[in-house]
């Protein structure tokens, strides 16, 4: 694949509260855990993990005027990434996002509350498009409003930019559904592309078949991954399962984002699809075995290394 530098990124940043149980979660009772509180949401993360694979990233976001705001912004700053498109809302506080994971690091349920987002409209993300003139790829995640994911992936293709998107839930994928055919690559879980296709979706079908399924509405490359199962990535109008690195698991939040991050990483570096997927898979491991959404341990040589390991 034909190099692709700077990386621009519309998306969330929000506050993450994540809290874990001790034991096996009693539903309908208080149980013992840990909480912790961190910048998250899906462009940040994935931002913050370019940046820490030496990418030059620029983030479009919007946060509220509160200390939840400055964390984000702060965080944004100590990983080199260009904050000039993070805005200030005066009315909305910053979003945020809270999970329940149980004691094996799975996610019980996630609560977001994210109507900042909102604020960022096609009026509003029009300079940061004008200020973006030097990036060669942009990537979008779903909790931007329909009608500016739509303006930004039609100023991307009209560019001849790459244009990456990131589905983030199943509530939030079927706004990508009007661009699957301007999407270059598309990042997915198993409930996501069921989304994504409606009601051709059936739930008993494969990763495999999902992937193609979306590929042939359209999306040039599709990534679909299945928890701790094979993912499923299409692209050249093949179809192939990849296994998850093996890791030692504390949490998966953040897990899907390190994938996408990695994955990009390995295509702005030239590489193929199917060779790119495994600086995602490298990145998603490490991860995992991290409490935080962005491993501290994210580099490139730690990529290398898993990625060795793994062969």
């Amino acid at each position: 694949m034909t190099p692709f530098r700077p990386i621009t990124v519309f998306g969330g940043a929000t506050m993450d509260h994540a809290a874990a149980t001790l034991r096996p979660p009693v539903p309908g009772a208080s149980n013992p855990g840990v909480a912790r509180t961190a910048p998250g949401g899906v462009g940040l993360n994935v931002a913050r993990d370019l940046a820490r694979l030496g990418e030059r990233v620029r983030l479009i976001s919007r946060v509220g005027a509160d200390a939840d705001g400055d964390a984000v912004i702060a965080a944004i700053a100590a990983d080199g990434i260009d904050p000039r498109g993070v805005t200030v809302s005066a009315g909305a506080p910053t979003a945020t996002y809270r999970a329940a994971f149980d004691q094996t690091g799975d996610l019980i349920i996630g609560i977001a509350d994210m109507a900042v987002f909102d604020q960022i409209t096609p009026e509003t993300v029009a300079p940061a498009l004008a200020a973006a003139s030097d990036a060669e790829a942009f990537v979008v995640d779903a909790n931007l409003p329909a009608a500016t994911l739509a303006t930004i992936v039609a100023h991307a293709s009209d560019d001849g930019r790459l244009v990456a998107a990131i589905a983030v839930s199943p509530a939030k994928a079927v706004k990508l559904i009007p661009l699957l055919g301007r999407l270059d690559l598309l990042f997915a879980t198993r409930r996501e592309a069921l989304a994504l296709l409606g009601g051709d979706g059936d739930p008993a079908r494969s990763t495999a078949d999902l992937a193609q399924m979306l590929s042939a509405r359209g999306v040039a490359r599709v990534v679909v991954t299945d928890s701790a199962r094979p993912l499923a990535v299409a692209a050249d109008g093949a179809v192939r399962l990849f296994t998850p690195f093996a890791a030692k698991v504390r949490s998966v939040n953040g897990a899907g984002d390190a994938l996408a991050a990695g994955t990009l990483h390995g295509l702005a570096g030239g590489h193929a699809l199917f060779e790119a997927i495994a600086c995602g898979l490298a990145a998603a491991a490490i991860t995992v075995e991290e409490d935080g959404t962005v491993a501290a341990a994210l580099t490139q040589e730690a990529i290398g290394t898993r990625i060795a390991n793994a062969g």
